[in-house]
Order: C-alpha cells, then sequence, then structure tokens
C-alpha cells in the first residue's frame, strides 16, 4: 500500500500501480526513494519476452514447489486447457482437452509461463508468484552454461517487442563476463507486509521494521554505508487519510 507522489488524492493505491498512473521511469524514482537505494538499471520484461527466454535454451527445468493446476485462459485450474504441476518434481503433465493427460519432463515456454502465472491457489498468495518467477529465472540462468546466447544480435531482435532496458549491449556483456560465477550463489529475499482488506481491496501493509530490513540487505549487498528507509507511503503522508488500522501497521 502506497500514496504516489504527486498523485496522493488518489490515495489508497498499491505500488505496482506506480507503472499504471505515470511510466517505467518514474516508477524506478518512486521506488528508489521507497527504499532509499540507488536503481541504475532496469529491464522491464512482460510474459511473451519469458515465453521466448525459455523456447531460446531449449527449455528448463524447475522443481514445483506445491502441487497445482493451471488454466492460461482462465487463471484457475478449471477449463480443458490444463497444467499440473507436482510438489517436488520436474516433471509435468498438460491437457487440451481436459480427458488426456501427456506427461512432459521440460518446460517449454507456454508451461514456464502458467507454472510462473498462478497465483490464487499458492497459499503464499503473491509471494508464492514470485518465488516461482524466481525459479523459471534461475532455471534459464542455470540452463545457458555460455551466456552469451542472451546476447546474440538475433536473441535481442526476437525480444524487442517484449523488453524495455537502459543496459547497452556492451553492459550486458560486461555483465556476463564478471558475474559469470555469480548464479552460483543467488539468494532471494522479500520484504513481506500484513494482509489488510480496505474498501473490498486486499493490499500489503509493509511495516517500517520489514521496509528498513530490506534496505538494509540491498545497501549491504551494494557496499553501501547503513541509512534510513524512505517514506513508508512514498507520498506526502500530511495530504492523505491513513486509516487508523494501516497507521497501527506501519508503526510495527
Amino acid at each position: 500500500m502506497v500514496a504516489i507522489p504527486g498523485l496522493e488524492d488518489t490515495f489508497l493505491q498499491k505500488i505496482n500501480a506506480v507503472y499504471t498512473f505515470t511510466d517505467l521511469n518514474q516508477t524506478v524514482t518512486d521506488i528508489s526513494k521507497y527504499l532509499n537505494v540507488p536503481i541504475n538499471f532496469v529491464a522491464l520484461v512482460n510474459m511473451g519476452g519469458l515465453i521466448k527466454m525459455v523456447d531460446k535454451v531449449g527449455g528448463v527445468k524447475v522443481k514445483s514447489p506445491l502441487s497445482f493446476a493451471y488454466n492460461p485462459y482462465t487463471a484457475h485450474d478449471t477449463g480443458n486447457d490444463l497444467y499440473k504441476f507436482i510438489k517436488g518434481s520436474t516433471s509435468y503433465y498438460h491437457t487440451t482437452n481436459g480427458v488426456d493427460w501427456t506427461k512432459h519432463k521440460t518446460m517449454f515456454g507456454n508451461a514456464a509461463l502458467a507454472f510462473a502465472r498462478m497465483r490464487y491457489d499458492d497459499p503464499l498468495g503473491d509471494y508464492g508468484r514470485t518465488l516461482r518467477q524466481r525459479l523459471v529465472m534461475q532455471a534459464l540462468l542455470n540452463k545457458a552454461k555460455n551466456p552469451t546466447i542472451f546476447l546474440s544480435n538475433s536473441f535481442f531482435e526476437s525480444l524487442s517487442k517484449n523488453v524495455k532496458t537502459n543496459l547497452t549491449l556492451n553492459d550486458l556483456l560486461l555483465i556476463a563476463k564478471n558475474y559469470k560465477k555469480a548464479k552460483e550463489h543467488i539468494k532471494s529475499y522479500s520484504i513481506y507486509g500484513t494482509s489488510d482488506w480496505e474498501d473490498g481491496v486486499s493490499f500489503q501493509v509493509v511495516s517500517k521494521t520489514n521496509q528498513q530490513r530490506g534496505t538494509n540487505i540491498i545497501r549491504r549487498s551494494l557496499g553501501l554505508s547503513k541509512a534510513t528507509t524512505g517514506s513508508s507511503l512514498m507520498g506526502k503522508t500530511q495530504e492523505i487519510n491513513v486509516p487508523e488500522d494501516v497507521t497501527d501497521i506501519l508503526g510495527q
């Protein structure tokens, strides 16, 4: 839950609404201020880009953290076009008629997309979805033993309609050269909030403590000195009416 800088009159808002109301540059600026961390580079990848990347490396293998079924057309486990993933297994099943199932050992683009998009049936909600998205990205890195597979002109051309970034090709080549072994030492961290319903809408309200913890981890990873995290709601709080229950959570 945030108040978008310059658009405080639209409060209550979710942090992803910053991009909806503004643009990519403003989103980066606002999140940078929210956590008080520098963000120098950004990549915006839509779901079509994920499909292309997975197919480009010949598919990936991902061990599912839970069992679930998902239909990309209904966003639930209903309908005929279903993908079924099994907890602890890298194999999955697919049916197009709801009756005949085929077993697959490698996820290609559409299956990886289904695996990464499901949210409603995950007990962790959106936190579970982002976890599965990171698992797919990790599998992509592991599959591409030679990272330059992602850095060819033909690959960039195939992704041009699905990816926006301020990284140049030289930047990416430098990252691939200097951080090739980094993929073996990736640690993930989520900044958790507290569930709260306001006007019939579900929000995650991040306490100052959890927000500061996220700031500390990022700044330490970047070799920066400690600093106080940003404004809890991003916008000018004196211009908005914050519900009492939200104020209590923010102060924890």
